[in-house]
């Protein structure tokens, strides 16, 4: 009775206490039906058996088209975590050895091309991708097969954008000559940092990266800001900017003796020669080569940085006339073409 008589005067704290029990029991199902330990367990056996080998032998074949055959090797899982099943590469013939301290860091990049493809082969949705600066740290000898590696993607790809990124000129140029190979269409932008902000896009390549034809073109746009200004009456920036076209249009023409007099036999930014082209210069004259010595030498005297005697000073060239000189670069680039079609 005295028991009881003790319940009475506590039963709503005594009911309280069994409400909150039950409520910290259904909370701990709860919690233990969130847990993603068998999620992960469960994942994580599905994944090996219906992904890692594509993955791996995915990987493999990546690491042949980009000819990485000199270190052996291989992706493997690394365990997982809510869900995930996480892979990662090692040394076949020592697992247990960091991979950073025995590959370069080019090396590294290449290999984590070769992951990034061979997970791809995994997704059916093909999307567009985008990479940023992918030979950055490579030697020169992975550039090809990265850009050959891009170009056939970008041709598995047809209805999406395959991006790149690059300030390598050299990786530039292999991308657009692999790309001519195989008729795959480009899209050329220059992002520049100029006075109005960064991220400022132009639709063409870099001066350093232009063919003849475009640089013509360039030049052509140039000289109408430099007419604007002798319209004006700047003759002083008129000089300066002019000196700087002269500077370029003499560029030009040693990218014309390169690609069109030479045929493209040699370039810059470009490791083979193209002997296949030795014929089409046989018809190399001596006119062809006057041209190209006239327009140097003028060129080179309004270049800034030589320095003339005062008594031999003259006047810069009117817009005309670097009109003029910016033209025979076109006639002496069409007649040579129009002679060999």
């Amino acid at each position: 009775m005295r028991a009881r008589n003790v319940l009475v005067d506590h039963e709503t704290a005594v009911l309280d206490e069994i409400d909150r029990k039950k409520r910290l029991a259904a909370y701990g199902l709860c919690i233990d039906d969130t847990r993603t330990q068998a999620i992960t367990r469960r994942s994580g056996s599905i994944t090996r058996k219906v992904v890692t080998k594509k993955l791996k032998e995915s990987f493999q074949s990546e690491l042949l088209k980009l000819k990485f055959r000199h270190v052996e090797v291989e992706l493997t899982d690394a365990g997982g975590t809510d869900g995930v099943l996480y892979h990662k590469v090692v040394l076949s013939r020592a697992p247990g050895v960091e991979l950073p301290k025995v590959v370069s860091e080019g090396e590294q990049r290449c290999l984590a091309i070769a992951a990034f493809f061979a997970e791809l082969s995994t997704a059916e949705d093909p999307s567009g991708i985008v990479f940023d600066d992918p030979v950055s740290s490579l030697d020169y000898k992975w550039r090809e097969a990265v850009a050959r590696r891009l170009v056939d993607e970008s041709r598995s790809r047809q209805v999406v954008q395959v991006v790149v990124f690059t300030h390598d000129v050299v990786f530039l140029l292999a991308l657009k000559e692999l790309a001519n190979e195989l008729d795959i269409d480009q899209a050329d932008q220059h992002v520049r940092n100029l006075t109005m902000g960064a991220g400022v896009c132009i639709d063409e390549l870099p001066w350093v990266a232009l063919k003849v034809k475009r640089r013509i073109g360039h030049l052509k746009q140039r000289l109408q800001t430099a007419e604007k200004l002798y319209r004006q009456g700047h003759m002083g920036a008129y000089e300066t900017e002019a000196s700087v076209i002269y500077g370029l249009l003499r560029e030009a023409w040693e990218r014309g003796l390169e690609e069109i007099l030479l045929g493209g036999v040699v370039e810059r930014f470009r490791p083979g020669v193209q002997t296949l082209h030795v014929s089409e210069i046989a018809d190399i004259n001596e006119e062809d080569c006057k041209a190209v010595e006239r327009a140097m030498t003028k060129c080179s005297k309004w270049l800034p940085g030589h320095d003339q005697a005062a008594a031999a000073t003259a006047e810069m060239p009117e817009p005309d006339e670097i009109s003029t000189d910016i033209e025979a670069l076109k006639e002496w680039v069409d007649a040579i073409n129009k002679r060999r079609r």
